[in-house]
């Protein structure tokens, strides 16, 4: 499932600006395109002959705007897999032309991993080979914060899986139990250009 919210420019936790509108224009057409007081908004589908001459629009000025967006992962964390992260990964390489409508594409980043961020900074892929049990920590990531850590607050522990290490398909993510471990998908930027 994906989100799509705007935020003020400056403090992405922040809506935008009270009186917010978004549309796409023309010269001879409008289409309007809701946003709620939180600033989540959908994308409507139109055909691109429909929308061709159109412009993608807002009334606050320029640089006073941020577009955040969230993909939720439904696979739970003990069941990620280095097959699932490349299987992301690949789909996330197509992103903008099969889930965006055309119009916004240039908007939004293209998906680089998973981001894995717990309780506690302990996690371990495990697999078999040759008839042995392998297992391999994971390192925390300093400079990775977990995606909804509110701005100012510390961040949980976080290590990212990209899909380009050499690990086989079947090493499987084995979280700490009682981490409270959680997915995101990292986004090449946080904030559309």
């Amino acid at each position: 499932m994906s989100r799509f919210v705007l935020t003020d420019a400056k403090d992405s936790s922040k809506p935008p600006p009270a009186g917010t509108k978004l549309a796409l224009m023309s010269d001879d057409d409008y289409i309007p395109i809701p946003v709620d007081d939180k600033g989540r908004f959908d994308l409507p589908t139109f055909s691109e002959q429909r929308v061709k001459d159109m412009d993608f629009g807002t009334n606050v000025p320029k640089g006073d705007l941020g577009v955040r967006l969230s993909i939720d992962l439904a696979t739970p964390p003990e069941m990620l897999d280095m097959a699932t992260v490349r299987r992301i990964v690949s789909v996330g390489q197509r992103l903008r032309t099969e889930l965006l409508p055309w119009y916004v594409r240039w908007m939004f980043p293209q998906i680089d991993g998973v981001i894995v961020c717990s309780d506690q900074a302990q996690w371990n892929l495990d697999w078999t080979e040759g008839g042995q049990r392998l297992r391999l920590p994971l390192p925390s990531e300093a400079q990775q914060r977990e995606p909804e850590t509110p701005k100012g607050k510390p961040s949980r522990a976080c290590t990212v899986l990209t899909g380009q290490e050499q690990w086989p398909d079947a090493a499987l993510l084995q979280p700490q139990p009682g981490g409270n471990t959680k997915l995101y998908v990292k986004l090449r930027n946080s904030r559309a250009s």
